[in-house]
């Protein structure tokens, strides 16, 4: 699994094109230009500036929508990429926190401060979770903020405001931790400010209402820090165990994310994303629905570019040819090979460069 947002962002510019030297033609931004990996697609001869923009749909295209379509075709190939080479299974666990039933008659009262879950995540790469949702059990009526700190970081990551209407009810906040963002690993806090909160917690002191669950990657306790008040990280030496219960009954999911991976090693994935952004391009040649000077050359063209993307296999009248199409499926099976033995540890043998994101 990966955020596909996030690669479509950030392998932008992996690869490129050059400016043609056609002055009427020479109309790509930076963007389209900057080429990390010093691949570029306009090096293969049929992939024209001249003919993406003549075969492409709108006839009276600005300069700034055709880059940004040039744009929306990388960030779609990067996507096709990293989609055929991360294909596996990769959920690892699911659950709330609270599974048994719980009679809701007492409730608790809190002690003045921050109250809620330290969450650790194991130390395994690539490992990620989503807190899908939180299931609220408030006797009363009243608001207040939902924190999610890291301990890399100050200021929250996240933050909701929470009105309690009912004893029981679910607010949907898909927060995804993916080791993406300024922090990594380290510890994670959720929780609230139980100063002056206008609504209490239910106890869970019915049979085993207050057994938490296992998460594989996971470990969770419930903590307290006393007196924290501000919507700031607290001093990590103040916290304190909590018996009572906080009424955040959080529905977890936690599985493989390889996004960070993606993004902290992009020249790996460069070549193939090359490969496909190429395909992508000779193939608007062949469904354009525009009919133009530089159309009719592609038309022309067709059955050679139609080889340049599937190749030949040899015969009596054709020369073999290894297609486009042929490279990257190349190209993915190396990289799935190279992903695996990473998967293993198997690490040794090859130092991966790493990138900075900013």
């Amino acid at each position: 699994m990966f955020t596909a947002t996030k690669i479509a962002d950030g392998l932008l510019g992996i690869v490129g094109f050059r400016q043609p030297y056609n002055p009427n033609y020479a109309i790509l931004d930076e963007d389209n230009t900057t080429s990390l990996s010093g691949l570029f697609v306009n090096d293969n001869p049929y992939a024209k500036i001249e003919f993406l923009k003549d075969t492409q749909d709108y006839k009276d295209i600005s300069y700034d929508e055709f880059n940004a379509l040039l744009k929306d075709m990388q960030k779609s190939s990067s996507i096709s990429i990293c989609s055929q080479v991360f294909n596996e299974f990769d959920f690892i666990d699911r659950g709330l926190i609270y599974k048994n039933a719980s009679n809701k008659i007492g409730v608790e009262t809190l002690p003045n401060g921050f109250v809620g879950y330290k969450i650790e995540v194991s130390q395994a790469k690539n490992t990620a979770f989503s807190i899908n949702r939180v299931i609220l059990d408030f006797n009363g009526t009243g608001t207040f903020t939902l924190l999610l700190f890291n301990t890399g970081k100050k200021v929250a990551l996240q933050s909701k405001v929470i009105t309690i209407a009912s004893d029981n009810q679910v607010e949907e906040l898909n927060w995804v931790l993916d080791n993406t963002s300024t922090t990594y690993k380290g510890d994670y806090y959720i929780g609230y400010v139980s100063t002056g909160i206008a609504v209490s917690p239910f106890k869970r002191e019915w049979n085993n209402a207050n057994v938490m669950s296992s998460f594989k990657e996971l470990c969770l306790e419930k903590i307290f820090v006393k007196n924290h008040t501000g919507n700031q990280l607290f001093n990590l030496d103040l916290i304190e165990g909590l018996s009572q219960d906080t009424g955040l009954n959080l529905d977890i999911s936690i599985y493989d994310d390889y996004t960070d991976f993606i993004l902290n090693n992009k020249m790996l994935f460069a070549k193939a994303i090359s490969l496909e952004f190429t395909i992508r391009c000779l193939q608007m040649y062949v469904s354009s629905i525009r009919s133009n000077t530089n159309e009719r050359k592609s038309q022309e063209l067709y059955q050679k570019i139609m080889i340049e993307i599937e190749g030949t296999k040899g015969s009596d009248s054709l020369i073999s040819v290894t297609g486009l199409r042929e490279q990257a499926i190349g190209e993915i099976s190396q990289l799935k090979q190279e992903v695996k033995k990473l998967k293993i540890g198997f690490t040794k043998s090859r130092q991966i460069l790493t990138y900075t994101l900013q």
